[in-house]
């Protein structure tokens, strides 16, 4: 029993679950209504069932595609441990659970809040679904299907706790678009390009015709790419300044905000075999999540953001203890180059 539970941590991919939370956590916070405790509880429950269904799903679309890659054994219906109808079945049965999370939202919430968490749910739920089903070979659907689902998880998060949006909401909305997914997927595609070629993927990676074993060099289009959406990111950041017109805040930009982003980079040039990605990858969820949690400081202080910091990075390690096939892991890294 243990062992299949442990093959549903893996195909979920439970180090990802605070990631997925934090954006509906970080949506609450920018919304006109105050933040419980039992708000963060629920949002990880959601979170918890939701982000292991989609992924479930994903995996499931992903058995040709990850038998290309170097990890191989992170799907266990790929290794015979899982079949595909016990996958479906967690599938369809966290789809239902996720569901009735959001109708126990009528508790306590008026009819409006609930319709509109429902009516944002839906299209966070269904976009990634899209991707696992036919998103990944549609061109830009592979690049943007999570900008969209999450831009509408955040806006979730502001109807789930009975508030409506701020200006604080729509500037993290931009942060998500940029940083937390369409960077996210320009650094698996470019990861994964080989792979994705092979099976029939069609990320900006794959149509740039960027090779795994070639160089990636500064002035290459994908790069250029990368350059433009972390440049995207650091003007939303610089917008929350321009907002909150705190002299602090716009010294953390100047001297961590723009350093990092330049790093993070400078990394993806010089460093380039599957493990030194993988390292920069996990440098880089660090550094911008720092980075773009912070942009709603206006309206929180620093208290709130710290907790998320820390919500984040230690369920990250959580998850990655408890999967026992975890792609990114701080700290191992034995797959040699």
């Amino acid at each position: 029993m243990l062992e299949k539970l442990r093959m549903f941590a893996d195909i979920g991919r439970t180090q990802g679950i605070t990631t997925t939370a934090s954006i509906a956590i970080v949506g609450a916070l920018t919304s006109t209504a105050s933040v419980e405790w039992y708000h963060i509880v629920y949002f990880t429950i959601l979170a918890i069932i939701s982000h292991m269904a989609l992924n479930t799903y994903i995996a499931l679309g992903d058995i040709e595609l990850d038998a290309h890659t170097y990890v191989p054994s992170r799907n266990p219906v790929s290794t015979g441990m899982l079949s595909k109808k016990e996958a479906m079945f967690f599938v369809y049965g966290g789809t239902l659970v996720c569901i009735l999370l959001i109708a126990v939202l009528r508790l306590h919430l008026d009819s409006l809040s609930v319709l509109m968490s429902f009516l944002c749910f839906f299209p966070a739920y269904g976009f990634l679904l899209w991707y696992g089903w036919k998103g990944k070979k549609v061109v830009v659907s592979y690049d943007f299907s999570f900008s969209i689902s999450y831009s509408f998880f955040v806006l979730f998060g502001v109807f789930a706790v009975g508030g409506l949006p701020t200006m604080y909401t729509w500037i993290f909305i931009g942060v998500v678009i940029f940083a937390a997914t369409a960077f996210a997927q320009w650094e698996n595609g470019l990861k994964d390009v080989d792979a994705d070629r092979s099976v029939g993927v069609r990320s900006l990676a794959v149509v740039a015709h960027v090779k795994n074993n070639e160089k990636l060099r500064g002035t290459h289009p994908y790069f250029l790419y990368g350059c433009t959406l972390k440049v995207g990111f650091l003007l939303f950041s610089f917008m929350a300044w321009w907002y909150t017109n705190n002299l602090y805040y716009l010294l953390f930009l100047i001297f961590y905000g723009i350093p990092s982003q330049i790093f993070i980079m400078y990394r993806f040039v010089t460093k380039q075999s599957p493990v030194e990605h993988r390292k920069t990858i996990l440098l880089d969820v660090t550094f911008a999540a720092i980075l773009g949690y912070s942009t709603i400081i206006g309206k929180t202080d620093i208290v709130p953001i710290a907790l998320l910091i820390i919500y984040l990075i230690g369920g990250y390690l959580i998850g990655s203890l408890i999967q026992s096939n975890c792609e990114f892991k701080f700290g191992r890294f034995r797959i040699s180059t």
